[in-house]
């Protein structure tokens, strides 16, 4: 009987062990379920950005890195979160100015801000040297991923999407594009929406 105790107790622990690392996927997933659905959310509060309907998988289309090589938006913690711009590879002063307002976006998440991750995704043409040179000195987080501009539009065809209005995309943890903003929302509706997604995470 005695050595039928540590068994138990051992067994106890894994269970533990396993519902605590359970703990940050559920509450993404409730809250993602809660945004998506409406079901349960309190009476007044809506998100900021514009939901996609249906949402589309990136991963379907082809992303490459600088070398050419296939690239995947994976799932790096259960409660990462993308900013994507897409956008050709030339980047004006009002291009760089939405880059600048994404950035700022981002820092100014706070403690969330380790959940997002930017992306650009060059949906035409190459990054120049000076492109690259102002990428490294002014957005070092950011992640250069390059697609053809037609299997893009043809994604986002699928849904709702007004691409025209869209500057930025946001792409939930399992790799969907889920919501855009346009030059209607601000920074502040931003970080509205993603404190009620990160809710909950560390």
């Amino acid at each position: 009987m005695n050595e039928v105790k540590p068994v138990i107790n051992a067994v106890r622990s894994r269970y533990l062990l396993l519902m605590l690392m359970l703990i940050p996927i559920v509450v993404v997933l409730a809250a993602s379920f809660v945004y998506f659905t409406g079901i349960g959310m309190p009476e007044g509060t809506r998100n900021k950005g514009v939901l996609i309907k249906p949402p589309q998988q990136i991963n379907d289309i082809d992303l490459l890195d600088k070398q050419g090589a296939k690239q995947k938006i994976e799932l790096i913690k259960e409660s990462d979160w993308t900013f994507l711009i897409a956008h050709s590879a030339s980047c004006d002063e009002h291009c760089r100015k939405e880059f600048w307002e994404n950035r700022q976006t981002r820092i100014a998440l706070g403690k969330y801000q380790g959940h997002i991750r930017r992306v650009w995704l060059v949906t035409e043409g190459q990054i120049d040297e000076q492109t690259q040179d102002w990428l490294s000195h002014e957005h070092k987080d950011m992640q250069l991923l390059f697609a053809s501009g037609d299997a893009w539009k043809k994604l986002l065809q699928q849904s709702d999407v007004d691409q025209s209005a869209a500057q930025f995309y946001l792409v939930d943890p399992r790799g969907f594009v889920m919501m855009y903003y346009s030059a209607e929302q601000t920074y502040k509706d931003v970080i509205v929406d993603m404190k009620f997604l990160l809710k909950g995470a560390e």
